[in-house]
């Protein structure tokens, strides 16, 4: 066997401290330019390299001068400079990148852009708010898709809205303070004075739908009113509980009322009367869910002092087989209602044998005026209807009505329709059936308005309550869509929030740059294609070197 014996001379260890030097010193300087600091490794790799350099340089200081004033080096000089200059544009463009919003519109018609309604209201935000979505790593595509859009609205405050991304797997805590409770759910919030967190006392779950843009921005405008707006649930005349979670009760209506942004509080009308008080100055408007008895003179005189400040109701009004039920026929608020604001219910159930549910006694919505705000969004035709468990025909005095009043119609039922008027027989027997004469010919009215114009009082008075609870209120649609409309006419919301919806793609229209491809840029751009060139470089210096 030939063994040859290593020598280890100066140049050999020159050579060796050069190339670790060199190395090291690269290293460090893309180690830093990665990292944006001095980190403890850019130190330790920046060190290595100088005393690679340092010892190249004591132990073989000719070859060492000659690398620094040779025709490679003057040469290399540019190549090596260009390189820099080369990884710190790409650094300054990568960082500015990080820090800034951009986005591209390149549609003729602005199809990705904000609506003009949406602008109107960004307008408005003087205080720092943050969008927060909750989205495991199995929904990252879902959020690439989102923040397309939630970009648009921080860019066009200038950052007082930010988006903020949480795995609610990875912090379940916070999933749990927030209420997460499937992925892919957006809150919207205020932060507090300094900025830091968000303010949970103002936190709302914004809905996801096709109509992306309107749910945002609905969302925000809620937010901006958030606090100003009361609602009022009477209380003392045996109404449905808000705070029923049971089918019966409302606590549906009443956990999406807070949520979009008013505020809820219980009302006693009774006790209001008994000590002459009055129906609290903040109250955008009252609601009445199936109250189980008449009102009295001093009830319907708080009321009465209520009206004439403006304020607004929402009477739901049942079929009660007593004497003294709320809104008889012969009721003095029946007679009031009548006389005042020209509408009133009617002491007959309303029988539908062409548009119901199970029985003819659960009334589908036939018809529809939808030449005002509670009525534009039901489109029977479309399938957004309403169901009534028996309803109560009401009635409205349009054509002869009292001064100041403008009033209306709802909803109505199918001209095959009538007014059951023998409620102790329907009451007792469940048993219907047309008599000429004595029941009401069909169609029958069961949803009005009436808006005074002097005082802007408002009232909505709904021959039924079923359609507000928890078995009704989602199912079908237009119960839902009748309640918060009805609610947004009253408290004047429809006219705080004007909002035209427009479309947003659910590909990706947009042109961004993402994190990840940020530090795919990077690194090609950064790390792999200068330290191939200098690589390269490195290779044929040593090359020319030895020959």
């Amino acid at each position: 066997m030939n063994n040859r014996p290593i020598v280890i001379t100066r140049s050999r260890v020159a050579q060796f401290g050069s190339i670790v030097g060199g190395a090291a010193l690269l290293i460090g300087i893309i180690g830093f330019i990665w990292q944006g600091s001095l980190t403890s490794f850019v130190i330790v790799t920046l060190a290595v390299g100088v005393a690679g350099l340092g010892l190249w340089a004591v132990l073989n200081p000719q070859e060492f001068t000659g690398f620094i004033t040779g025709r490679q080096v003057r040469y290399g000089t540019v190549t090596l400079f260009s390189t820099l200059l080369l990884i710190g544009i790409v650094a300054l463009v990568y960082t500015q990148l990080q820090r800034s919003t951009v986005t591209l519109d390149m549609t003729q018609n602005q199809r990705f852009s904000l609506s003009t309604e949406t602008l109107g209201v960004l307008r408005r935000v003087t205080r720092d708010i943050q969008i927060t979505g909750f989205y495991t790593s199995r929904n990252l595509t879902t959020r690439e898709l989102d923040d397309q859009f939630f970009r648009l609205y921080e860019d066009a405050t200038d950052g007082r809205i930010r988006r903020v991304y949480i795995d609610p797997e990875e912090n379940p805590a916070q999933a749990s303070r927030f209420g997460v409770q499937q992925d892919a759910q957006v809150y919207i919030s205020y932060l507090n004075t300094d900025g830091t967190e968000v303010d949970f006392n103002t936190l709302a779950r914004v809905p996801r739908s096709g109509a992306q843009e309107r749910d945002m921005t609905d969302a925000i405008s809620r937010l901006l009113i958030a606090g100003t707006v009361k609602i009022y649930f009477e209380q003392s005349l045996g109404e449905r509980d808000p705070l029923d979670t049971t089918s019966e009760g409302l606590s549906g209506i009443h956990n999406g009322v807070q949520e979009s942004g008013l505020v809820t509080a219980a009302l006693n009308l009774a006790g209001l009367a008994a000590s002459g008080g009055d129906i609290p100055a903040d109250a955008a408007t009252v609601i009445f869910a199936r109250p189980l008895r008449g009102l009295s003179e001093a009830e319907i005189g708080v009321i009465d002092r209520y009206l004439q400040r403006g304020g607004a109701l929402l009477l739901m009004a049942d079929v009660l087989y007593t004497d003294d039920a709320f809104l008889g026929e012969s009721d003095l608020f029946n007679q009031y209602l009548w006389e005042r604001y020209g509408i009133r219910a009617l002491d007959a159930v309303v029988v539908d044998t062409a548009s119901s549910g199970t029985t003819a006694l659960d009334v589908v919505s036939a018809a529809v005026y939808t030449d005002n705000d509670i009525g534009a969004r039901l489109a029977p035709d479309e399938g957004i209807s309403t169901l009534f468990r028996v309803a109560r025909a009401v009635d409205v005095n349009i054509d002869s009505a009292p001064p100041n009043i403008a009033n209306g119609r709802v909803i109505m039922s199918s001209p095959l329709s009538f007014g059951e008027t023998n409620l102790a027989t329907l009451g007792a027997t469940n048993q219907f059936t047309f008599d000429e004469g004595q029941d009401l010919p069909g169609p029958l009215t069961t949803v009005v308005w009436s808006f005074h114009q002097q005082t802007q009082a408002k009232i909505v008075l709904v021959g039924d309550s079923d359609f507000a609870t928890n078995g009704l209120a989602l199912s079908p649609q237009g119960n839902g869509i009748l309640f918060t409309d009805s609610v947004a006419w009253l408290t004047n919301l429809s006219e705080r929030i004007q909002f035209s919806p427009q479309a947003f793609s659910a590909n990706l229209p947009l042109i961004f740059v993402s994190q990840q491809q940020l530090d795919l840029i990077t690194f090609v751009t950064i790390i792999l294609l200068p330290g191939a060139t200098i690589v390269s470089g490195l290779a044929i210096w040593a090359r020319r070197m030895r020959q």
